[in-house]
């Protein structure tokens, strides 16, 4: 089983939306980004069995629900190697509650850290291929489209998937924060 770790930014992007999915129309991935709610991923995909599964969950749970909501400044529309982000600023929360999850994971259920943890870029995907060729057009194609200053975060997510492959992830648990 992989688990991922996000917190959800759906809300705060529908005015994207539809330029968004525009562009992959017209590009034609192999396959689509939008099988999740537009997110801020908070670490890296890892795998653990069902019994730490379930722990892991339970523990993200009680984490989160210590956690107040906050807002996020937006930096812009970026394209980094095989991927098209909308690139967040970096603040003390999002890179405490980053840390808090490292550290709960590392030291509770040995999850060591991901090389990409170390040096967290919080983002949400837009586009995601191996076709460089791909990417580019689509950067091209959406680079300019207005996007929110600010987004206001209330709602961390718990995901999983069996496969651990792109477009198989499901969201196991919502916890919506004031």
């Amino acid at each position: 089983m992989y688990i991922w770790i996000g917190i959800d930014c759906e809300k705060g992007l529908e005015s994207i939306r539809d330029d968004v999915k525009r562009v992959d129309d017209i590009i034609q991935f192999d396959h689509s980004m939008f099988s999740l709610p537009y997110h801020i991923s908070l670490k890296i995909t890892f795998e653990a069995d069902k019994i730490k599964y379930k722990l892991i969950k339970k523990d993200l749970i009680k984490y989160f629900k210590t956690k107040s909501s906050f807002d996020i400044d937006v930096k812009g529309i970026e394209k980094h190697d095989n991927i098209v982000w909308l690139r967040m600023i970096n603040n003390d929360i999002i890179d405490n509650i980053h840390q808090d999850i490292n550290n709960l994971l590392k030291d509770k259920y040995d999850i060591s850290l991901h090389e990409y943890d170390l040096d967290f870029i919080f983002h949400t995907t837009l586009y995601m291929n191996d076709d460089i060729d791909k990417i580019s057009k689509a950067y091209a194609l959406i680079k300019d489209i207005k996007v929110p200053s600010k987004l206001h975060l209330d709602t961390f997510l718990i995901g999983k998937s069996t496969g651990g492959n792109l477009g198989s992830f499901r969201i196991a648990k919502r916890i919506k924060r004031k």
